[in-house]
């Protein structure tokens, strides 16, 4: 079973995922350790200049370009993906159980309830985050990529995609064979697979991304 739309698809898409991949190690393995040597890692500074401006040049503005380019090829054409209705009654308990469980999961680890004041100024760059995280796997990749017939590959393939773009910055604080070791991976794939779900289930690229910085804000808050 093919595992994009289309044989153009596959070539754009494996073209722009290896250069992106690229593209970003470099940012994150040079840009961002030369740019906290001048600006403290993490200090709302930090995060406007490097997810605000650096991750939106190299994530949200080809991911809009490919959307752009190819919207007649994909799944969802670029009026639905960003406009298709959504109801509230449907998405509301869908934020409230990740956050339930984001609650349970912190409450469980630290033995009752656990709230970091100082970590919502590493939330700004969260606002960011999600929408450049989201438009590239989900709003592009997984639309490239899904049909009716071929959604669990795809998402499977997208989540695969979507842990390896991690791998630069786990490498960069030095905990890439932990993620392994402890299983934190995992969490990531599932992840993922949760955020596929929200797109292909709502067909409307804003419910991933409001899911994506729900989740970033409150594993920061709580843990």
């Amino acid at each position: 079973m093919k595992l994009f739309r289309t044989q153009k698809l596959t070539r754009i898409s494996i073209g722009f995922f290896v250069i992106f991949y690229l593209v970003w190690t470099v940012a994150e393995l040079v840009i961002h350790p030369a740019m906290n040597q001048v600006i403290p890692d993490g200090s709302i500074l930090s995060q406007l200049l490097f997810d605000g401006i650096i991750k939106n040049l190299c994530w949200t503005v080809p991911a809009l370009m490919l959307i752009n380019q190819y919207d007649d090829d994909l799944y969802l054409k670029k009026p639905d993906l960003f406009r298709n209705p959504v109801s509230l009654k449907q998405i509301l308990p869908i934020f409230g159980y990740e956050a339930a469980f984001c609650v349970l999961n912190s409450v469980i680890s630290h033995r009752g309830f656990y709230f970091r004041p100082d970590g919502l100024k590493e939330c700004v760059g969260f606002l960011f985050v999600g929408i450049t995280e989201e438009l590239v796997f989900r709003g592009f990749l997984l639309n490239a990529a899904v049909r009716d017939d071929n959604q669990y590959q795809a998402a499977a393939l997208n989540a695969v995609l979507f842990l390896s773009i991690h791998f630069p910055i786990w490498i960069l604080y030095g905990n890439f064979v932990n993620y392994f070791t402890n299983f934190g991976f995992v969490t990531i794939l599932m992840l993922s697979a949760f955020f596929s779900w929200a797109f292909l289930k709502f067909k409307n690229i804003w419910v991933p991304v409001g899911l994506h910085m729900l989740w970033d804000i409150l594993v920061t808050i709580l843990n």
